[in-house]
């Protein structure tokens, strides 16, 4: 089985989960999106969606098997994540059979906690969650998440 990763990654977080997929692949791994059996389609949480540089990649999925995954930097909640990846979903051409999906939280830059703390002098109520949510962010994606992803693509069958 021919597998490709397409991936779009603004801080390196998700290409770490694409890092891990290539490994995992080994021989089944192929540049050949077009040629491919499944697509594993990654990327940052771009306001709730798919990165805006994936948009002529999905073209490429007409008919195609897809295992969704991506990182972001609100996280730690799995319905959360149900939502983002269901965004992902909703961007790909109709005839794509998602087979598979993962997310995980990835941290953020440092300017974004810098941000936050600005704002939370004047609203704390609102923003010292935001604080203590980068900061759980931080790491992340780690080694458990890698390894949790793998996983994922074993049960959607991507891995043996």
């Amino acid at each position: 089985m021919g597998v490709a990763v397409v991936c779009a990654s603004r801080t390196g977080n998700t290409e770490k989960l694409a890092e891990r997929a290539r490994v995992e692949l080994g021989e089944a791994l192929t540049d050949d999106v077009a040629g491919a059996d499944v697509v594993l389609l990654g990327s940052w949480t771009d306001k709730g969606g798919l990165d805006e540089g994936l948009a002529e990649a999905l073209g490429q999925l007409a008919g195609k098997r897809v295992f969704l995954f991506g990182t972001c930097g609100f996280g730690g909640d799995d319905a959360y994540y149900a939502r983002v990846l269901d965004n992902f979903a909703s961007a790909l051409p109709d005839d794509v059979e998602v087979v598979g999906r993962f997310m995980c939280q990835g941290q953020m830059p440092p300017a974004v906690r810098e941000r936050y703390v600005t704002m939370a002098e004047a609203n704390p109520e609102r923003f010292q969650p935001m604080i203590e949510n980068f900061d759980r962010a931080l790491g992340h994606p780690d080694a458990a998440d890698l390894d949790a992803f793998a996983d994922a693509l074993r049960a959607a069958g991507v891995l043996s």
